[in-house]
This record gives structure tokens, sequence and C-alpha cells, in this order.
């Protein structure tokens, strides 16, 4: 169930028509995770201010039950800048990347909760 979420100041216009599969496909391999067990958020085209100016800057999150934590979240957050980096020209020193750890009973999903469950 991981969710990563991207808020920018880059406009809708100029991101690229692949990057939300891209992206998924980046995360997929990164965290072992099938794609069809992402969500995938963008908020493009935000007021937003980083360092004192307003280039191109993201504010992200990634959110999972497990694999979050450690040398794993120093290589999404090097992997996940590089992409942002290649694809949509926002530096690595403008991207803050949330990493959040949820434990399974408090994501609801299907009728049920993921209690118990590690992707």
């Amino acid at each position: 169930m991981p969710i990563f979420t991207l808020h920018t100041n880059v406009c809708q216009s100029a991101l690229p028509k692949t990057l939300m599969t891209d992206l998924c496909q980046l995360l997929e391999q990164a965290m072992d995770v099938p794609a069809k067990s992402f969500a995938i958020i963008i908020h493009a085209g935000q007021q937003m201010m980083f360092a004192g100016t307003n280039e191109p800057c993201g504010l992200c999150s990634l959110q999972s039950i497990g694999k979050t934590g450690g040398p794993r979240n120093e290589n999404y957050s090097k992997i996940l800048c590089e992409f942002l980096n290649k694809q949509l020209q926002i530096r690595p020193d403008r991207v803050y990347i949330n990493f959040i750890d949820i434990n399974g009973a408090n994501v609801g999903w299907n009728c049920t909760t993921f209690a118990g469950v590690v992707f």
C-alpha cells in the first residue's frame, strides 16, 4: 500500500506524460512491491517557496507499511531525487522527502485493514 505524494511548483503542463507510470515503476523496483499496490498523487503548479526562492522544488512523502527505515530511506532519497532532477529539473537540494512507516492496523482497504500485513 505504499503512497507517494509530491507537491511541486512545477506547472502541470511541464510534467512528462509518463511521469506517474515511470515513478510507479521506479518505486516498484526499489521497494519490491507490485505496482498494483501503489497510490501516487502529484500536486503540480503549487504556490511554493523553498530556501527563499520559487525555483523548482518538491515536498514529498513516501508512506508504507514496513519497507521504510535506515538504509532503505537513503536509497529511496537518492533514486527519488535523481528522478525528480531528471524528469522535472528539480535539483536534489530543493527536495524534502518524509518517510512514514504506517502500522497496518491503521490503514483500511476493501472492508478491512492491513493488520499483520507487511509489503
